[in-house]
C-alpha cells in the first residue's frame, strides 16, 4: 500500500499539497467513442486477454507520458470499483465509495503488456481473501493514522500514473 506510507500532522499536509502541485499543469484529453473502440481493438487484436476500453486508455495515456518524460511510467496506481464483488463483506447497497487503490507490477513497455499488467492487477485484486487483505489492513492503517492526529499524503511519482479508473 505505497499511497498509505506518508503521513503528516494535519496541519503540514496543505503545504505538502501546494509543494507537489508546483510546476503541475492540468491536461484535458477528449476522445470520441469511436477513438476509444479503435484504440481497445488495435490493443485487444493480440487475443491474449479480454481488456476493457479503460484498460486500453490508460495504456495509451502511459505509452504517451512515456515519450514525453525522462523517466518512463513503471506503474499504474488503479483507483478501482468493488462493489460487484461476491463476499460476504461487501454490500450491493452500500452508498458510500466502494474504491482500493491496486497497484499494478512493474510495467512492460510494450501496450499490450501494459494493458496485460493492469487488467492482471484488477483481477487479483477482487479476489474476495486479497480484498479481504487489503480493505483489512487498508482500514486499520487508517483509522491509526487518523486518530494519532495525522493523515495521509498521497505523494507523486515522476514514475507512477494514478488513475481514477472506477469503470475498470
Amino acid at each position: 500500500m505505497p499511497r498509505l506510507h506518508h503521513v503528516y500532522p494535519f496541519a503540514e499536509i496543505g503545504a505538502k499539497v501546494a509543494e507537489a502541485e508546483k510546476g503541475v499543469e492540468i491536461q484535458n484529453w477528449r476522445f470520441t467513442g469511436e477513438e476509444l473502440r479503435r484504440l481497445h481493438a488495435s490493443i485487444s487484436s493480440s487475443g491474449q486477454q479480454a481488456f476493457t476500453i479503460q484498460d486500453c486508455l490508460t495504456t495509451y495515456i502511459v505509452t504517451v507520458l512515456n515519450r514525453c518524460q525522462e523517466k518512463p511510467i513503471r506503474v499504474v496506481n488503479n483507483v478501482c470499483n468493488y462493489r460487484k464483488v461476491k463476499a460476504p463483506f461487501v454490500e450491493e447497497n452500500v452508498a458510500g465509495n466502494t474504491v482500493q487503490t491496486i497497484v499494478t507490477e512493474e510495467l512492460p513497455l510494450d501496450m499490450v503488456g501494459i494493458a496485460t499488467a493492469i487488467r492482471t492487477s484488477i483481477i487479483r485484486s477482487r479476489d474476495p481473501q486479497d480484498l479481504e487483505n487489503w480493505l483489512s489492513t487498508a482500514t486499520d492503517h487508517m483509522l491509526t493514522t487518523t486518530n494519532s492526529g495525522k493523515s495521509f499524503f498521497f505523494k507523486p511519482y515522476d514514475d507512477v500514473l494514478t488513475v481514477n479508473a472506477t469503470s475498470s
